[in-house]
Order: C-alpha cells, then sequence, then structure tokens
C-alpha cells in the first residue's frame, strides 16, 4: 500500500514539474489556467512582460463592436525580439478560432463578426484570448490576456452641448452628438421639470447621431435620456440640464444667443485680442482646441453688430 501511495506521489510529482516546464509550449495548460485567471490579468507574467490596452479597464471588458490596440509593458532589462501575437475566441461547438495573428509591436484586434458562431455565456458576453510570443535573452517568453467583448450596445460619449435661446430668453433648443456601437438607432427623450411626460424620438443615425431638441423652457430643469438596445441588451445616459435664469457659469454647456446664430460672418479672436480666423458655420466653432475667445458677430456685409465672449465647454 505505501508503495502505491508513494508512486502515485512521484507520479503527480513528475507531471507538475513537466507543466510548469513546457507551460509556454502547451496551449492546453494554458487554456485550463486562463479560465482561472481574473478576465483582463496576463497569465504567467514572465519575465516582466505585460499585456496592455490604453482603452480598457483592469477589469479587461470591452465591446464587441469595437477595435482595440495592444501592445507590451516590457520590464525587463532585454528587448524583445520575434515577437507574435494571435487572438482567438470560442466556438460554439468548443474549440477555438484564429482570428487574427501577428509579427509587430502593436497588436490590433478587429470588432467580432458572425456572432453566432461563438460560445456566448449568460452575460451575453464572448470571452476571446490574446497571446504574445517573444524572444528574450535568447528565451522564449509568453504572456496571456482575457478579453470579455460584450454584444450588448454601449454609448461611447457625446459631445458638447451647444443651447441657443430664443428671441423671447424663454425657451431653448440643444445641438450635440452622441457616438454609440452595437445598435443602427438611437432613442432620445427629453423631459421638462414639474411635467410628467417624456417626449421620444427615435434617430436612425449608426455609431454617430445629430442630437437637435428644441422648446425646452429656460426656466426650469430638464433631463435628456440617451438608449440603445439590441437583442443582447440596452444601455443608457441621463443629462442633466440645468435652468438658464440667473445662471451664467454653465458646466459643460455653451448657451448662445439667437443673434449669435444669425451672424452671417463670425470673426474669432484670441482672449488677449489677436485675430485668428472668420466662419460663416457656428458648427465650425467645435474645432477650436482652448477654452475661451472674443467673437465678433457681423452680418453679410461683414459690418460687427455685437461682440461676445465664447466660452468652449468642457
Amino acid at each position: 500500500m505505501k508503495t502505491r501511495i508513494i508512486m502515485l506521489l512521484l507520479i503527480s510529482l513528475s507531471c507538475t514539474l513537466f507543466a510548469q516546464k513546457n507551460d509556454t509550449e502547451l496551449l492546453s495548460i494554458n487554456n485550463q489556467l486562463s479560465e482561472m485567471s481574473p478576465t483582463g490579468r496576463e497569465i504567467h507574467e514572465q519575465s516582466g512582460l505585460k499585456i496592455v490596452c490604453e482603452r480598457i479597464e483592469e477589469d479587461g471588458f470591452a465591446s464587441a463592436y469595437e477595435s482595440y490596440s495592444f501592445s507590451i509593458e516590457n520590464n525587463t532589462d532585454h528587448s524583445i525580439t520575434e515577437p507574435q501575437w494571435t487572438y482567438t475566441l470560442p466556438l460554439k461547438g468548443g474549440g477555438e478560432f484564429i482570428i487574427a495573428t501577428s509579427p509587430n509591436d502593436i497588436f490590433t484586434i478587429p470588432i467580432v463578426e458572425s456572432k453566432d458562431l461563438y460560445d456566448i455565456d449568460v452575460d451575453h458576453c464572448i470571452s476571446g484570448r490574446i497571446v504574445f510570443r517573444g524572444i528574450i535573452d535568447g528565451e522564449e517568453a509568453i504572456v496571456s490576456y482575457n478579453i470579455m467583448l460584450d454584444l450588448k450596445p454601449h454609448i461611447i460619449s457625446y459631445s458638447e452641448i451647444i443651447k441657443t435661446v430664443n428671441e423671447t430668453n424663454t425657451a431653448y433648443s440643444i445641438d450635440f452628438t452622441v457616438r454609440y456601437v452595437g445598435s443602427d438607432f438611437l432613442r432620445v427623450g427629453v423631459r421638462e421639470e414639474y411635467s410628467p411626460s417624456l417626449i421620444m424620438q427615435t434617430i436612425e443615425e449608426p455609431f454617430v447621431a445629430h442630437v437637435y431638441r428644441s422648446s425646452i423652457n429656460a426656466f426650469n430643469y430638464a433631463w435628456v435620456w440617451l438608449h440603445v438596445y439590441n437583442e443582447y441588451g440596452e444601455d443608457e445616459i441621463t443629462i442633466t440640464l440645468k435652468n438658464l435664469i440667473g445662471d451664467s457659469d454653465i458646466t459643460g454647456v455653451q448657451t448662445i444667443h439667437s443673434d449669435f446664430v444669425n451672424a452671417s460672418i463670425i470673426k474669432i479672436y484670441t482672449k488677449e485680442g489677436k485675430y485668428m480666423m472668420q466662419i460663416t458655420d457656428w458648427d465650425n466653432l467645435k474645432e477650436l482646441n482652448q477654452e475661451i475667445y472674443i467673437l465678433q458677430l457681423c452680418n453679410k456685409d461683414g459690418i460687427p453688430f455685437k461682440t461676445i465672449k465664447y466660452l468652449k465647454g468642457q
């Protein structure tokens, strides 16, 4: 009996040592380890290597509808040669499918195509795997990264909100753009303070939607609801609009009087008074890089009728 126990222990120890010695070559062992590793963290960080992506948080969750670029953070004293990247997705029937490979320093993975081919978990995510191999100081090194690709749609961002006040200063319109993925349309709702109604509209502009709503009461608060959905889930953002009466410092938005919209020519100066350029479309102001400008509003004959300070929203 003792002899059998000793033999089993020796066999177990031998298998363990073999796995540790060859884990850079045996993908099956790495696959098993990847299932036990936290999502988004590298497996067997060898020789101070780490796979990084600036657009993905530490939890490793990303959108299946966006492309991402990865690089190697090298904390060793040696350079890396013969880099090789591999990106795989799990197939619905088992096994993995190689999506992309590359010998470059920067590795970019594409958006997920043909989603029905892959194994989708209960949270509507596909678990992808990125493996990097390279030679450091004459020896092969490997590091892996698990990425969870969310199939639910996602609102990425929205631009600064331009508010245009009407002639009587009692109402205003809003104008901005929304970037989103995972759906072909954006739902937008506006509800004003003291009003029970939520006025909805559907904007069928994939990826980048232009939002314009008018006749919002300038005396009250209002809320803008952005909503996207698909067969896997939804995403939403609520934006609070402060009332404009008695509030000249509105963070994140820019209030513009109707005289500004009616100007045929807009001459732009720095806050120190140095002339920069002139434009004919106020949308071009969105391209400005600084924060404060002096604008001279002119009629169609080029005669100025008003000078205002323009604060570009953050």
